[in-house]
């Protein structure tokens, strides 16, 4: 009996280290998926505090993420590999940072960012987030097409785990 209940808590623990590796695939989406949620609900609120219709932007963004992190908190009890609420939540925030850029240089740049003065040093430092944003965008949909195309380092390791407890 003692040897059954031990072979049964050995097959539960390689599940749920497996589970646990698939899910980690994601560990970088999740860092970043938050700081992203950070940001723009800082953002929000600024420009709802400042009355602003253009809480819009920033709105949608936190639409897409909320989106995005109720996918990445059901990975853990359905894996998958092709997170697409993710994708386009990035390839949303990919867009509208675009469109930031170009706004940073006309009159919504105010409106936008009313908590700024309107200066070469805050448009600098705006153009300097955006940039960020864009890479970090780009760094993360690489990452979820290699892990939708079972590229990843990550997913290697757990064929080879895989393989050992089989």
């Amino acid at each position: 009996m003692r040897s059954d209940a031990k072979e049964k808590l050995e097959k539960r623990q390689k599940e749920t280290s497996l589970k646990t590796m698939y899910f980690n695939r994601f560990l970088l989406v999740r860092y970043i998926t938050a700081g992203f949620f950070f940001a723009n609900l800082y953002w929000f609120c600024s420009l709802l505090m400042s009355y602003e219709a253009w809480a819009l932007v920033p709105g949608v963004n936190l639409i897409f993420i909320i989106r995005a992190i109720w996918e990445q908190c059901t990975m853990f009890s359905s894996p998958i590999d092709n997170a697409e609420k993710t994708i386009l939540a990035y390839k949303v925030i990919l867009s509208i940072n675009v469109i930031l850029v170009a706004a940073l240089f006309t009159p919504l740049f105010g409106k936008l960012f009313p908590f700024l003065t309107n200066s070469t040093k805050s448009h600098e430092f705006v153009f300097g987030i955006i940039f960020i944003g864009l890479f970090f965008c780009g760094v993360i949909l690489k990452r979820l097409q290699q892990i939708n195309n079972h590229t990843d380092k990550q997913f290697k390791y757990i064929k080879q785990y895989e393989k050992s407890i089989s």
